[in-house]
């Protein structure tokens, strides 16, 4: 099949299909700088489209630097630029970028609808913690794909998922007490329960995730009351609980009366739609969602489903001594943008080149690295004779920063000769195929002083 048979395959604006057919094709090799492409007209004839489609396709493909014009001879496949070289930060976990355009309407629209339906003055002023009552309805319709029925009672609406889990260890733990979790956890985590004085205990886990024996134990053990799961393309290992384990994790959690915290920020990049913990054992989850991993961190809000409408009240209170509240403009500029339906394109547009993403670093990246890619990251093992810190100073050096697995780990956990590789940062995938590439020659070195 080649690019133009795959071209409309996908889902999106069909000229960004075509662009990212085009993209696919060089990063694989199929179309390779020098290549003429066919006229405009000539594909729109045989795509069976506008040509002004293909027009507009032809100016996205110009503006990555996939493709250069030269005058009457057509349009030709661009050769690679120097800048692919330029610094890349593969640290810190972004959805990339949806159409400019598209966003660039969608804020547009939704910021006219507030301003049409509210007054600035309302806006500017102080509001409850935990979201107003139509900030809680839009937060029904995002958690229904994973949770169903929501009751709003036992809703909040935060100032995004780093405000969210640092106000329920507030709210649920003392100074001093222990949360369980995995060896390798989210940094946030880290950083919240260091700041509040919480101790993290590393439990066993397997290639199916965290062991629900090793869990009860190590509860009865510790006296531990909350665990933390990170269950869907898990930060940073990529790891997506299956959903047998799951269910023998939520049978834990309701014998020990344990709570839970379910971080789910990447549900919707699985494409295979896990059930939530929260959805086998409700009242023992606090779930939280965010659009910061899957739209843009710029409309930074979390919704978080709690086990009870005691467990949401204890929350609005932690909120308020946190942060006092959200910001009511960017929460009524979600709440209308998911009322709206505009949420729901752009986060298949996000979702869509994040997929892509994933995929290239799985075929670029070597089998020495032991990939797992998923969500917005791709996991990797340090390649012998590389030592963590080695291995992340070599990176630097290539223009490149990663995350090592020291980033992640609780005291006392396992040591992991591991790194996690962000792909959104990245602004198109040719920087990131380059990036890729440069990783790669790190464990070609590594070859070289094993010699």
């Amino acid at each position: 099949m080649t690019w133009m048979d795959s071209a409309l395959l996908s889902n999106g604006p069909i000229y960004l299909r075509i662009v990212n057919s085009i993209e696919r094709s060089v990063n694989t090799g199929e179309l390779v700088p020098g290549h003429r492409l066919p006229s405009q007209r000539a594909l729109a004839k045989q795509l069976g489209i506008d040509l002004t489609t293909v027009t507009r396709a032809f100016d996205e493909a110009r503006r990555r630097g996939l493709i250069e014009a030269r005058g009457p001879q057509g349009s030709f496949i661009a050769p690679p630029k120097a800048a692919f070289g330029q610094p890349v930060d593969l640290s810190m976990n972004v959805p990339p970028v949806p159409d400019a355009t598209a966003l660039n309407d969608a804020l547009r629209r939704g910021a006219a609808a507030v301003l049409a339906r509210s007054n600035a003055p309302n806006l500017m002023t102080y509001h409850l913690a935990g979201g107003s009552p139509t900030d809680r309805h839009a937060a029904i319709s995002w958690l229904q794909p994973m949770l169903g029925d929501v009751a709003d009672a036992g809703l909040v609406v935060a100032e995004g998922a780093q405000s969210a889990l640092a106000s329920i260890l507030i709210s649920q733990t003392q100074e001093g007490e222990v949360i369980l979790c995995d060896h390798l956890v989210y940094p946030g985590l880290l950083q919240a329960a260091r700041s509040l004085g919480r101790r993290l205990l590393p439990v066993a886990g397997d290639a199916d995730g965290m062991c629900p024996d090793a869990l009860e134990r190590a509860s009865r053990q510790s006296g531990a009351r909350v665990v933390y799961f990170n269950p869907t393309c898990n930060n940073p290992t990529g790891l997506t609980i299956p959903l047998q384990r799951r269910v023998a994790l939520a049978r834990v959690l309701q014998q020990l009366d344990l709570l839970a915290i379910e971080d789910d920020p990447y549900w919707h990049h699985d494409v295979h739609a896990p059930t939530p913990i929260a959805a086998l054992a409700p009242g023992q989850v606090y779930y939280v969602s965010t659009l910061s991993k899957v739209i843009s961190p710029g409309l930074r809000t979390a919704f978080v489903r709690c086990p009870s409408v005691r467990h949401a009240e204890g929350l609005a209170v932690a909120l308020r001594s946190i942060c006092l509240m959200g910001h009511p403009l960017v929460m009524a500029l979600v709440s209308q943008l998911l009322l709206d339906g505009s949420a729901t394109a752009l986060l298949r547009q996000v979702l869509e080149e994040a997929r892509e993403r994933s995929a290239l670093a799985a075929h670029l990246l070597v089998p020495a690295l032991k990939v797992q890619a998923a969500g917005l990251h791709a996991w990797c093992t340090v390649p012998e004779p590389w030592t963590d810190a080695g291995f992340v100073r070599a990176a630097q050096l290539q223009g490149l920063a990663i995350s090592p697995s020291s980033s992640f780990r609780p005291d006392g956990a396992q040591r992991s000769r591991g790194f996690r590789l962000s792909l959104g940062q990245a602004s198109n995938r040719r920087q990131l195929h380059s990036a890729l590439r440069r990783i790669n020659q790190l464990v070609d070195a590594a070859d070289s002083m094993a010699v």
